[in-house]
């Protein structure tokens, strides 16, 4: 009987183990490039909003927030989820509209506390006169850039009590 000895051939088959299990390691799909390009969303919800004086007087019941009487301001910061630099898109501004003279407004500023600076980025807002329901309204793209050293807040107006805002989402993408 003849023996037939092929060490060649393990060799290659722990290659080819190996080769396997490498690129199933490197293909997880949160280490795809294209990830980093992708739409993120912040909802800021009207309890994340509060006045910067406390002379205003104004109704929040988590899910809603207007005002009781007259006009009001109110602010929320912006918090990005993630440790680099972010370009915000745009902002968008969801409000129930019931009246004939009132409007809403959002913009979203960029702050840059070492310097002492802010800057208005964008906005959002109803027209004045539409009464019409709930809608969305969309500021222009802003594609600015939010660096570590610097935060964002969104700066929300309301001048009618028939006017409720159900919230103010922030759209971004990541720099990496």
């Amino acid at each position: 009987m003849k023996k037939i000895n092929k060490p060649w051939m393990a060799v290659v088959m722990a290659a080819l183990l190996l080769v396997t299990l490498v690129g199933v390691v490197w293909a997880r799909p949160s280490d795809r490039p294209a990830a980093a390009d992708i739409t993120r969303k912040i909802a800021l919800i009207p309890a994340d909003f509060a006045p910067p004086n406390e002379d205003v007087d104004w109704f929040s019941n988590g899910h809603t927030v207007h005002c009781v009487s007259g006009s009001c301001v109110f602010e929320a910061p912006v918090v990005f989820p993630c440790l680099p630099a972010v370009t915000v898109e745009r902002i968008r501004l969801h409000v129930l509209d019931d009246s004939t003279g009132g409007w809403a407004a959002a913009s979203l500023y960029k702050v840059r506390p070492a310097a002492g600076t802010n800057w208005l980025q964008g906005s959002a807002s109803s027209p004045e006169g539409t009464s019409g329901g709930f809608k969305t309204y969309t500021s222009a793209d802003m594609n600015t850039v939010v660096w570590p050293a610097q935060k964002a807040y969104v700066r929300l107006l309301i001048n009618d009590s028939l006017v409720q805002v159900y919230g103010v989402t922030v759209e971004y993408h990541r720099n990496i």
